[in-house]
Order: structure tokens, then sequence, then C-alpha cells
């Protein structure tokens, strides 16, 4: 058994001959919106990730590694099942929820012993879209960072996440209780994400490249776990797994974000994998995808991949430094027409080159055309055409998988999703998901300038700029004047103004089911009342009510009635709010406190 495991820390045999994973612990760290070319492993000279560095160099490090979608919940349901998100049925945020009939990995290594817990960092991920499946605890306590009551003047905007410290302030106990168990832990890092807000030292250490400060500040944390494992000493028997979900396009080819385009710099991720007694230092250039992680981790651990998984193991690659078999990866985007009503793009990547379908299709050479500048299309049309068959026959094999239903998501939800960038106020009124090569809808390729333009007048909300935003809402509403998302950010620029009744003809233009309305309109009922306005505050509540009824909108119905003197309608009012929302904390208060003042001390303890 010596002689086992010191040949293993030498690796001087195969892997296959060298792992005791039934002993192991799995770590999973997920880093949002990270591309690979911003850590130093992968070779940014300015990146200062020295952590994570330090895995690659005791693990292996795949080169090219690439993402099924460029989005936060559908890419972690692939890390998560193994399966494309044709098969799981995860196609966008906050509109799809993974269905219980989905087998996750921590349902597996629970089911064979581990003890099993998560720690997320932002709103997409919260428990409600169904990622909890398997976890013992399951830690989504996020705070709006951005956030404001119902009582506030500002937006209806939220940005729901908090730092990596508090996600790992959040397993902490529950680690020191598991150190002499078998467990596997999941940790996702949100701060990489817009907007580019480093803590200090980094804010000012990364001035002109905030993004890389965030990836910094996101690899200290990851020191800090690492260091905390040392001192629970269950370092040496864990396996690491680290990756992103996607990348950030960060201006090139126009996108400044993600979700919307399908090129490298959204879909080329990390992947750094790190196991005991594993050879180090290796580097894989092959290309691979996040959907391998499940069957790759299953395998070191000596488990086999449940029924239905999709990807392949990449654990001979790891031991013996020999290659992955080469295989053909699929992408898709379908947010640009869920989120917008624009075109989507699913991607084949094969034999070094990437096609790209949709009303715009493109092909690239990745080997010789990395920034991929060169639409080959036209040029090569019969490798275009070969590879969109191949694309067609992917996604008619995949076709028959069981699917989960979408969810359409309640107004906080929609309201939350707006605030991240990933949902438009449209959004969720009528998901069609349709398992073809679709070339209908605008190329998202030529519209993802207005996504840009709609993240920077969210951020300039958010900063407190209403003026800035106020233009670049009127811009956008010059090409899509009834657009319900435009429309309400300019109300809501125009509620941080002051400039009341202007909002409220613009939230006048929103009809049907838009995101953020009740809760603007609920605003704007405030702001007359904390102008004096009562006349003001009664009709345009009375008018909310109607078109958007809510918790919110009946709860500054409530608190006008009263000051006019109807104290029945009021406590109507509150009623019918907690008829809506049983959680609305205003509300529920407020009604606690007419009891109690009428005596109804039991009813009273009962709300509280």
């Amino acid at each position: 058994m010596v002689l086992r495991r010191w040949l293993c820390l030498v690796a001087v045999l195969a892997l296959s001959g060298c792992r005791d994973g039934a002993r192991w612990n799995v770590v999973l760290v997920t880093l949002d919106t990270t591309r690979a070319d911003h850590i130093g492993a992968y070779g940014a000279q300015r990146a200062e990730t020295p952590h994570l560095d330090a895995l690659a160099a005791e693990g292996t490090l795949f080169a090219q590694a690439y993402t099924s979608v460029p989005i936060t919940a559908p890419a972690h349901s692939t890390i998560l099942t193994g399966r494309h998100p044709l098969a799981h049925g995860v196609r966008d945020n906050g509109l799809f929820v993974l269905g219980d009939e989905q087998v996750t990995l921590a349902e597996i290594l629970r089911s064979h012993g581990l003890r099993t817990a998560a720690a997320v960092g932002s709103f997409p991920l919260a428990a409600k879209f169904g990622l909890d499946q398997g976890f013992e605890i399951y830690d989504d306590r996020f705070a709006a960072r951005f956030g404001f009551t119902d009582a506030d003047d500002g937006p209806s905007i939220y940005f729901d996440e908090r730092p990596a410290e508090l996600v790992n302030e959040a397993v902490d106990e529950w680690l020191e209780e598991v150190a002499d168990e078998r467990f596997f832990l999941w940790l996702h890092y949100y701060d990489p994400h817009q907007p580019f807000r480093p803590p200090p030292p980094y804010d000012q250490l990364f001035l002109d490249d905030p993004y890389a400060g965030e990836i910094a500040y996101s690899d200290e944390a990851f020191g800090a776990l690492v260091r905390r494992l040392r001192e629970l000493d269950v370092y040496d028997r864990t396996l690491f797994v680290v990756t992103s979900d996607h990348g950030e396009g960060l201006g090139e080819h126009d996108e400044e974000t993600h979700s919307m385009l399908l090129y490298d710099g959204t879909l080329r991720v990390p992947l750094i994998i790190r196991g005991p007694g594993m050879p180090g230092g290796q580097v894989v250039e092959e290309a691979v995808a996040t959907i391998d992680i499940l069957p790759t981790v299953l395998e070191l651990l000596d488990l086999p991949p449940p029924e239905g998984s999709q990807g392949r193991s990449l654990a001979a690659a790891i031991g013996e430094n020999a290659r992955p078999e080469p295989v053909a990866l699929y992408a898709e985007t379908l947010s640009p027409r869920l989120a917008h009503g624009w075109g989507e793009l699913r991607a084949w990547i094969d034999g070094g080159h990437k096609y790209v379908h949709g009303p715009r299709p493109e092909l690239f050479d990745l080997a010789n055309d990395p920034a991929e500048l060169r639409d080959l299309s036209k040029v090569e049309p019969e490798l275009a055409e070969r590879m969109r068959r191949e694309l067609a026959r992917f996604i008619n094999s995949n076709a028959a998988q069981e699917k989960t239903a979408a969810s359409i998501p309640d107004e906080e939800t929609r309201q939350r999703l707006m605030a991240l960038g990933y949902l438009s106020a449209t959004a969720g009124a009528g998901v069609e998901i349709v398992e073809r090569l679709r070339s209908d809808g605008a190329p998202p390729q030529e519209r993802v300038v207005d996504v840009n333009a709609i993240s920077r007048g969210k951020l300039l909300l958010l900063e407190g700029r209403p003026l800035l935003a106020e233009q670049t809402f009127r811009s956008l509403l010059e090409q899509s004047p009834e657009s319900p998302m435009y429309n309400e950010m300019l109300a809501a620029a125009l509620l941080q103004l002051g400039r009341l009744s202007a909002a409220r003809e613009a939230l006048e233009r929103v009809h049907g089911d838009a995101g953020a309305s009740a809760k603007l309109w609920s605003q704007l009922a405030f702001n007359y009342l904390a102008k004096g306005d009562l006349p003001g505050a009664l009709e345009v509540s009375a008018t909310a009510s109607s078109r958007f009824p809510s918790a919110p909108v009946f709860f500054v119905r409530a608190v006008a009635l009263r000051r006019a003197g109807d104290g029945a309608a009021a406590e109507a009012a509150l009623e019918r709010a907690l008829e809506l929302d049983p959680d609305h904390l205003p509300a529920r208060l407020d009604l606690a406190l007419r009891l109690v003042e009428r005596g109804e001390i039991e009813r009273a303890a009962a709300d509280l």
C-alpha cells in the first residue's frame, strides 16, 4: 500500500492504477463569467490569480474547454447533469426549472454516501430553479446589493448577489462538521459578472481593468477556501474541479456582456482538475466541454455514469497525459429569441472549425483565426453545408429527449432577472422551443449593440446617474417606441429625476404582462405621497391596482387610503396584498399594527 501510494505521487504508474477515488472528497468551484484568457495559468500576463495557477500546477489544465451555453442557469445545469441543454431542458435564466427527472452530480454522490452542500452567489441559481437537487444544504441567501424597498424613491432594480468571501462563509461550519466524512461541495463565485466593482485593493490595482480585478478577488476567495481545507486536514484527499459557466464579450464582436452570441470570448472557459496523487502541470490541448465534468468526476471516484449522461470522461487524459479522442461540440443560445424576439443561434465545433447557425450563418477556422474575424461561410460553402447537416442531425437526435416545461416567472423574479440583464419585459409570455435549425428573426450579431445600450442604461440607474440613463433609453425608444422594457427603464430614470408626470406617461405606454411595471407604479404612487399629492397617489394606485395587481401596488394603495381617512378600504387593500403575496413584509406588519389598535391581539400576534 505504501509503495502504491508513493508510485501514485510520483506519477510513474497510469492513473487507473493509482486512484483511490473511493476515499476522495469533491470540490467544484464555478467562477461566473470568467474567461480563460484572464487567468495566469492560461497565459494572461497581467492576471493576479496565484491560487488558481497553483492548482493548475498541481493538476491538469484544459486549454480549450467550452461551455454549452453562455448563460448561467443552463450552463450550470449542463455541468451538474452531464447533459446538453436540449436534454435537461433549461434554456435560459428564469424561464425554466431543472426538472426532478434530471439526475444531478449531487444526487449521485449523495446516494454513494457523500455529504453534499452548495453555496451560490447570485439569483439565477436560486433553489427555486431546481439546481438544489441532491444537496443537503443549498445556501442561496443573497443580498440585494442595489435594492430598494417599496417606500424608496429609487428604481425597481435588483442585483441579487453576494461576494465570494460570503459564499465561503456560508459553508464554513458545515465543512468543519463533515471534515471526518466524505463530502461534495459546490461553490459559485459570481463576482466577475457586471457591474465590475472589485473590492479593495483590487479596485485600485486594476483601475483600468476592473473585470480582471473581480477575477483576482475571486482567486483570493478560492485561496481562502484552499487554506481552510488544509486547516481541516482534508485538502490532500480532495478532488478539485474549477471551471466557469461562460466567458464575457468585453466588446469583442460588439458584445460587451454575454448570452447573445456564440463567439469564443463567451464560450471558452477555464477548466482545471486536480486530484490526490495525480501528476501535476499537465496541459490538454484538445477541445473538451463542461458537459464532460460529471462523467470525469464519477470515473475518478470509480463510479459509473448515470443513464442518459451525454458527456465523456476525461479521466484517462488527466492521468496519462493521453489525448482525448476528438469529438464535435455543441453550443446554443436561445436567449436572443426568448428574451428579445430575435433569431436564435446554435453552434457546431468540429475539426478546428466552428459553424454558427442562425439568421446570419457564419463559419470560422479557429486554428488560423482564433479571434473569429473572417467568416468563411461564403468562401467554403461545402464545409459550411456539411457542418450544418451535422448540426441538424445532432439536434434531431436529441429532439426526443424529455424536456422541462417553461416556468413563467413571477413578478419579483422578472424584476431581478431584468436587472441582471437576462430578461426583457416581454420574455416568458409565450415560450416556444422548436428543436430544429431556425433561420428566422433578426440576426443577434446585428442587434447585440442594443443589449449593450440596455446594460449601460441599467448601470447608469444603479449608479444614480438618471439623466444619462434617460438619454440612453430615449435613444433606444426611437428604434422601438412600443418596447415595454425601454419604457419601463425610462420611467425608472424619470422617477429618479423626480419627474412624476413624465414617468407616468412612460408607464402608460406599457401594455400587457410587463416586467417591472407593478413595482414602478407603486413607487410612482409613493413619490406622489412623498410630495404631499394625496389625490395623485390615490389615482395612480387605483390605476396600478387594476392594471398590475401585486402586493406592492395594494400596499401603497392601503397607505394612500389610510391617509385619505378610509380605514376600512385601507385594511381591505392590505388583505388583498397578502392574498397576492403572503410573505409581503410591509403589508403583514401594517395589518398587524391595525389589529393591535383594534385590540385584536391574537390575530395581530399570528401576523407578527
